[in-house]
């Protein structure tokens, strides 16, 4: 699944933004998974413009240019809470705070997931 960003908006406010660090205006970004939450609306993970770190967009500011879903992932659903669609390792409760610690084994798993979704898309 591949989107291109079509506009830039501040997390809080939603207002418009003239440039981002993190988003450009036009480019194609892989998504690398999606999550929606009774709280906030559609989410896509993403690896910005840093290309390394992964990170939650509000999917308002793309759109979608390739609806084909990566082999990987799975559902992960809780009727009161949320619906997810990603790798099944990386909806393991703790992975992502392993992830941002630094722990090899959660990097290693979110390479070789990551690596699969870029591939299938290329």
């Amino acid at each position: 699944m591949k989107v291109k960003c079509i506009k830039l908006l501040d997390n809080l406010t939603r207002e418009p933004l003239e440039s981002s660090s993190w988003l450009s205006v036009g480019r194609e970004y892989q998504v690398l998974s999606v999550l929606i939450t009774n709280s906030c609306p559609v989410e896509y993970r993403l690896i910005a413009n840093d290309g390394q770190i992964p990170a939650m967009y509000k999917a308002d500011q793309f759109e979608m240019i390739s609806n084909v879903l990566p082999l990987n992932w799975v559902v992960s659903y809780d009727a009161d809470s949320y619906f997810e669609l990603a790798p099944k390792s990386w909806i393991t409760p703790g992975f992502w705070e392993a992830y941002f610690d630094g722990e090899p084994e959660a990097i290693q798993l979110f390479n070789t997931e990551k690596n699969i979704i870029f591939k299938q898309n290329t």
